[in-house]
């Protein structure tokens, strides 16, 4: 019997793409990996698919509220469950290189910062797989990454972390499971690379540019209305990335 499951949120959307998909590892020690939104149905749907666990841990990539925001009506639901990981007060913190079990294995805790501050992921070595939150995305070639000063370097460094797992499979948060990992670390490293060259040349014809004036440099007219603040954003957090690595120097 399969020990992996899958349950899809419906909360599609530009950031969430299909929705938010919920992994359960195991069967009866169970890992509930990121519960998603708070709608009853996927809630409903998470307990009912671990009803016959003994033992229920969930566990917590970050606190975005698409990851986490279902954690309290979880807890009503399963009560016995602990909360583990980055992101949410009833969490129990969880050091880099920490475990959760399973009876599929062990989910290790690497911190990889970029997305958040405190992002997750959870190496299933069992399974030669990553379980990914928001570093990755099922699709395309980006993710958020502008939330904090240093983010972008943080989420470089983060990747680099990752290239080294011997992996066979990443799960997503959101999107379709990869099945070549090398190639989607450099896909979304030469994505991430190319706008900082982007951000970093238009800096160089106009050291005085404003963000709305690389924001058009850098996107063109690629960006959809509604994603519009989103990418001036990322434009601050590449600035910031290139006013701090002058020269291209990490």
């Amino acid at each position: 019997m399969n020990p992996l499951r899958s349950l899809r949120a419906d909360n599609p959307g530009p950031f969430t793409l299909e929705g938010t998909r919920t992994h359960i590892l195991g069967h009866r020690e169970v890992a509930i990996i990121d519960p998603g939104p708070d709608m009853d149905a996927h809630v409903r749907a998470v307990a009912h698919a671990v009803r016959e666990a003994e033992h229920v841990s969930v566990v917590l990539t970050h606190g975005h509220r698409d990851h986490a925001g279902a954690v309290d009506s979880i807890l009503e639901l399963i009560p016995d469950s602990q909360v583990v990981g980055a992101g949410h007060p009833s969490a129990r913190g969880l050091s880099d290189g920490a475990s959760v079990h399973t009876d599929a294995g062990l989910l290790t805790a690497l911190h990889t910062p970029g997305h958040t501050r405190d992002h997750l992921v959870f190496h299933w070595k069992e399974g030669l797989a990553l379980f990914a939150g928001d570093m990755v995305l099922g699709g395309g070639d980006t993710t958020w990454v502008a939330e904090y000063p240093g983010c972008v370097a943080d989420y470089l460094a983060s990747l680099s972390r990752l290239e080294g797992l011997p992996l066979q499979r990443v799960y997503p948060a959101h999107g379709p499971d990869q099945d070549d990992p090398p190639a989607l670390w450099r896909r979304y490293r030469a994505h991430r690379e190319g706008r900082i060259a982007s951000v970093r040349a238009a800096l160089a014809r106009d050291p005085g540019a404003t963000t709305e004036e690389l924001l058009d440099a850098v996107y063109g007219a690629t960006v959809p209305p509604g994603l519009r603040r989103a990418a001036r954003e990322s434009v601050r957090a590449l600035v910031e990335y290139v006013e701090a690595h002058p020269e291209g120097r990490p």
